[in-house]
């Protein structure tokens, strides 16, 4: 058993040997703020802020595969058979698991072992802060395919006064693109694979439409009737390849 756990986490040692990364303060336990654990970091004295929140997007079509969420290093949660355009809160996924420190996502297709990552990334988690970790397919601004990969995008969650954010993020293999609520109000009106847009409307039902770049009459996509709900974030990640595999999925987080 020993040797099949380090088999599992020899590769994740590894590439925390190999980063470069902005240290992160020791994880604290219940019993001890300098202990690496479950109960997340920064811990001193009882104190923390708001909880985190960590997600995932699978965007790349016809590629089923399993996720390895490692915490800290030893501690590791895994999502089986996950199919394109599964968008998965890791906090329903696996009540109490997600607390501040640092994770690795390791991606294999479906049935092999996380020894060999066809895709893995890395991030930290701290109190309050929402992540987003999608797998999508890179492409130019003309829609020319690049190559697989995992973007790590931090939700912003601060308070919106009871207004609703939307946050859109485009990662389809697609060109450059307008969005617009109502027809007319740009989300934003020209973007590219890779980039965000995000805005702060009223709480209400917006009918959302992704159209040729700067020119809201051209309709590539009617996305119909949305509903936005006040102190929310409600993220819409655009992937898969345009026109035959492109949709878009939804993750709502809450405001602080």
């Amino acid at each position: 058993m020993k040797r099949l756990m380090w088999a599992v986490v020899g590769p994740v040692v590894a590439l925390v040997a190999g980063l470069t990364f902005v240290a992160a303060p020791a994880v604290a336990s219940a019993d001890s703020a300098w202990h690496w654990g479950n109960q997340g970091y920064g811990q001193w004295g009882g104190w923390h802020g708001a909880e985190p929140d960590l997600s995932l997007v699978h965007g790349i079509p016809q590629l089923p595969v399993d996720i390895y969420v490692y915490k800290n290093v030893y501690s590791v949660e895994k999502l089986t058979d996950v199919t394109f355009g599964t968008a998965a809160d890791l906090d329903t996924a696996f009540p109490g698991w997600v607390t501040p420190g640092y994770y690795v996502i390791d991606v294999v297709p479906t049935g092999t072992s996380p020894c060999h990552p066809l895709l893995i990334t890395s991030l930290t988690l701290g109190w309050g802060q929402s992540k987003t970790v999608a797998a999508y397919v890179t492409a130019s601004p003309s829609g020319m395919p690049g190559s697989p990969t995992l973007g790590v995008f931090t939700n912003d969650v601060s308070n919106t006064g009871g207004n609703a954010r939307v946050t859109v993020r485009h990662l389809a293999v697609a060109p450059t693109v307008g969005v617009y609520a109502d027809g007319s109000v740009p989300v934003t009106p020209a973007f590219s694979n890779g980039e965000t847009a995000t805005a702060v409307v009223p709480a209400g039902s917006y009918d959302v439409t992704v159209t040729a770049p700067n020119t809201p009459s051209t309709v590539l996509k009617d996305l119909g009737p949305v509903s936005l709900a006040a102190n929310k974030n409600t993220l819409a990640f655009a992937i898969g390849t345009y026109p035959s595999t492109f949709t878009v999925v939804p993750l709502v987080v809450p405001n602080h």
